[in-house]
């Protein structure tokens, strides 16, 4: 058997490990999971009507947002859809985070995950450092 092929055989037998950044939205810590391809295909089909046009109710960022914080976030709740007047828990997301910064918060984890990741670590790793005040 080639490596490669024992490689991916060990990677599904090993079982999905997910990994997770938490984002800063709307003054809440969010907790967004990498999205797989598969997921991001399936995001991109939940957008669009049968005959191939996208929804005019959401799109597909709107369908990953919800995938990717589902996890925590009960997007599927009556009393949410029902307050902010949704007939399905995709079209949320512009709704709860009606500011645009908020939303793209969460947009770019989702679309960017690697780079938004780096981001956060390299953020991280300038605000722990020592200042020169602090060194003194």
């Amino acid at each position: 058997m080639s490596d490669k092929l024992q490689k991916y055989l060990e990677r599904a037998k090993g079982g999905r490990r997910d990994q997770i950044i938490k984002v800063k939205s709307d003054g809440e810590n969010w907790s967004v999971r990498r999205l797989t391809t598969m997921e991001v295909r399936r995001a991109i089909e939940l957008a669009m009507e049968e005959d191939g046009t996208p929804k005019e109710t959401y799109n597909e960022i709107d369908v990953m947002i919800v995938k990717a914080t589902e996890h925590e976030f009960d997007w599927n709740n009556a009393e949410l859809l029902k307050a902010y007047n949704c007939v399905e828990k995709f079209e949320l997301p512009p709704r709860l985070l009606d500011n645009p910064d908020d939303y793209a918060a969460l947009s770019k984890a989702v679309r960017n995950f690697t780079d938004t990741k780096e981001a956060l670590l390299k953020e991280g790793k300038i605000s722990s450092e020592e200042t020169p005040k602090q060194a003194g």
